[in-house]
């Protein structure tokens, strides 16, 4: 029978070709018309360690990567040891052998299917084309379209000439041969969907995609885990547009550059990940202070210091929204999905010049490289909000106190517009100004400048109506799993609604309590060890949220928002 959602992973050594395998199953099965939502982790260290991919198809929208496996594949001893525990009845195992460097025991109700992967490569005399073999045997059983993945392999290897193309498909044909002469026992088999004209993105080339419609002007970064791939991808498409891109000595020189050609008018980020935001601590307050516009993307990893680069975690919240010396605002955004880190790019970077001052999306470090399907974007359908421009009329004063908040700005070289932008207390004119009542007016322009923020911008989302035993509060890339978890739990008959916040601060304390007063419980499921979001929630609101709090370096799934629920029901 055909399965409409089907989860497959694949485990390894780093090095065997384990992340290229599920990109291309991933490639294939969208380009067939699946809707795919891929996860992925991989080693740290450069000397290789436990890779893992998994792919999960289907003919539905898929918010996240699922609970566990359906189909499994083992290259080695490592990945049978980690995921033995996963191997229920009703899976499918595909593993190496014979000549792997494991047998495994094979649980009752356990479809097993060996493929002596290795064996076949090296008789090929390639042991790097073990990957192929792999995805020529998965593609037989589980009925991954041949046709779209020869098309993936081909735009792969085509470019390295056509022995090595043919090498490659000589492999997937050797895999196809080996498991034709098995006898197929499980049930699942993908069905192919119809055609869309949808991409496949990874959450980091989705950021810089978003950047490049969002205007982007000037990029400077420093490579740092796991955000580098924003600053690739930045690199390779903004020089087209005859644009700008430094690659910095470090993360307080990117922020720097950023901030001075903010500053020169152009419209500018970095991004990076939690150590690099905690270096930039005083360049935010920085800009802050100077009311320049501003925009970090940062892909939140395990922490603290080095911590955990290649894991997932959602703990720089207390430092995103409280990171500086002194009272020092900014806008703070969370986004959900690949299609968000697109959209909310944009709309970042047009807050960031809207209200003059410093703007941190947050991302995390299983979105980065997670891929999914999603529409192909039209670049009409993005609009770009300029900075507030001096008219040329009257006396210039940077800092000039108007209606909003917001100072006209004016780039340097102007025409009778000789300003100064500093980091010090300063007048209307920008010249440093130390008195107590300037003080006080100076610090409420800067505050009262976002009070606009939560009405001019969707702060939330609402997930259900009427009242709830409980509800979910939750955010990031957490959203996702407790969507499918509040699906799942209303069709058994669960009461429970939930509530997405993707600007993170200023909090619209109304919404909170809005949501609350509907629910006889609010949980909060977030991936860190202290609860940041529910400690805003208790900080500003009258809620007394339950936590939930995982950090072991890997995301929630559906299933464990389902089981939390019904303990707390």
């Amino acid at each position: 029978m055909s399965k409409r959602d089907l989860i497959i992973r694949v485990a390894g050594e780093g090095g065997e070709g384990i992340i290229s395998t599920g990109d291309f199953i991933a490639a294939a099965c969208a380009r067939a018309g699946q809707e795919i939502y891929t996860f992925k982790t991989f080693p740290a260290e450069v000397k290789g360690g436990y890779a893992m991919y998994q792919v999960r198809a289907s003919l539905d929208r898929v918010y996240n990567q699922g609970d566990t496996f359906d189909v499994f594949c083992a290259f080695n001893g490592e990945a049978y040891e980690v995921n033995k525990s996963a191997l229920t009845p009703g899976t499918a195992f595909v593993y190496d052998y014979p000549g792997g460097d494991f047998e495994p025991e094979i649980p009752e109700g356990v479809h097993a299917y060996p493929i002596p992967m290795s064996k076949a490569a090296k008789e090929m005399k390639s042991y790097r084309s073990k990957n192929m073999v792999a995805m020529g045997a998965l593609s037989v059983l589980f009925n991954i379209n041949e046709n779209t993945l020869k098309q993936v392999l081909t735009n792969k290897f085509g470019k390295k000439g056509e022995e090595i193309l043919n090498f490659n498909l000589q492999a997937f044909e050797k895999g196809k041969e080996l498991a034709l002469a098995l006898t197929k026992t499980d049930p699942y088999r993908l069905e192919d969907g119809s055609s869309k004209d949808v991409i496949v993105i990874a959450g980091n080339d989705a950021v810089g995609m978003g950047a490049l419609l969002g205007g982007l002007e000037f990029f400077s970064a420093y490579p740092i885990t796991p955000a580098t791939e924003i600053a690739k991808y930045v690199a390779t498409h903004l020089p087209k547009f005859g644009r700008h891109l430094v690659q910095a000595e470090d993360e307080i020189a990117s922020i720097g550059q950023v901030l001075g050609a903010s500053y020169a008018g152009a419209r500018s980020m970095t991004a990076t990940s939690g150590p690099g935001l905690a270096l930039m601590s005083e360049m935010l307050g920085m800009s802050s202070m100077s009311e320049t516009p501003l925009l970090v993307v940062d892909v939140q990893r395990g922490g603290p210091s080095t911590g955990m680069p290649t894991k997932h975690e959602q703990a720089d919240l207390f430092l995103a929204i409280h990171g500086a010396h002194g009272d020092a605002p900014r806008i703070v955004l969370s986004v959900e999905d690949v299609q968000d880190c697109i959209d909310m790019t944009v709309e970042s970077l047009n807050l960031a010049d809207m209200y003059q001052c410093p703007v941190i999306l947050l991302s995390d470090g299983s979105l980065a490289f997670s891929t999914q399907t999603i529409p192909t974007p039209n670049p009409a359908n993005y609009t770009v909000i300029n900075r507030k421009r001096w008219d040329g009329e009257g006396e210039y004063r940077r800092y000039r106190l108007t209606e909003d908040y917001i100072s006209p700005m004016a780039d340097p070289g102007t025409p009778n517009a000789m300003h100064i932008a500093t980091g010090l207390e300063h007048g209307e004119n920008g010249a440093p100004k130390w008195a107590s009542d300037n003080r006080q007016i100076m610090m409420d322009k800067r505050f009262k400048k976002l009070d606009s923020v939560v009405a001019n911008y969707k702060p939330v989302e609402i997930d259900g109506d009427g009242d709830a035993d409980v509800g979910i509060i939750t955010w990031g890339s957490t959203i996702g799993v407790a969507r499918e978890a509040i699906a799942r739990l209303r069709a058994e008959g669960v009461k429970v609604k939930g509530f997405y916040p993707k600007l993170m601060w200023p909090m619209p304390v109304d919404q909170y309590e809005a949501f609350a007063a509907t629910c006889k419980k609010v949980l909060v499921p977030e991936v860190n060890y202290q609860g940041q979001l529910s400690f805003f929630i208790r900080a500003m609101t009258n809620i007394k949220p339950l936590q939930y709090n995982i950090c072991g370096g890997l995301p929630f799934t559906p299933a464990m928002i389902v089981n939390k629920v019904k303990e707390v029901l």
